[in-house]
């Protein structure tokens, strides 16, 4: 249920918005920094089954732990410091997730979960050298 915010400051035409959660209205307030999300989204019509692409339009803000970003409809991208910290990466596909696997790297699929590997890319990627 869309949670309407006062913060008039922060929206373009000045005027009181309605948020998808009270974590948004809240970073609407006090983050430093806000900006539409971006988040990339294949949807298909089902009318004639072409696909299309979308970008979420929520609003986003850093994450209080410095680790990324976040948007009040739940995307979350994680930067590349903390990535290469923690020895895991998102990952496209099977192939990649294999790759990096083979490096020692734990794939993560691009919406969060977890990833099929496929075995020879990570074999292909264990037999590299350093």
């Amino acid at each position: 249920m869309p949670v309407t915010c006062g913060n008039r400051r922060r929206h373009p035409d000045g005027k009181p918005t309605a948020h998808a959660t009270v974590a948004a209205v809240r970073a609407c307030y006090l983050a430093e920094e806000t900006w539409a999300c971006g988040w990339q989204t294949a949807l298909t019509n089902p009318e004639d089954g072409e696909q299309y692409v979308v970008e979420c339009d929520g609003l986003s803000w850093y994450l209080p732990d410095g680790r990324g970003d976040t948007c009040e409809y739940g995307h979350e991208h994680i930067n590349a410091e903390t990535r290469h910290r923690e020895r895991w990466d998102y990952a496209a596909d099977e192939g990649e997730a294999g790759l990096l696997a083979g490096r020692g790297i734990r794939p993560v699929s691009m919406r969060g979960g977890s990833i099929d590997i496929d075995p020879h890319a990570m074999r292909y990627a264990m037999s590299l050298p350093g």
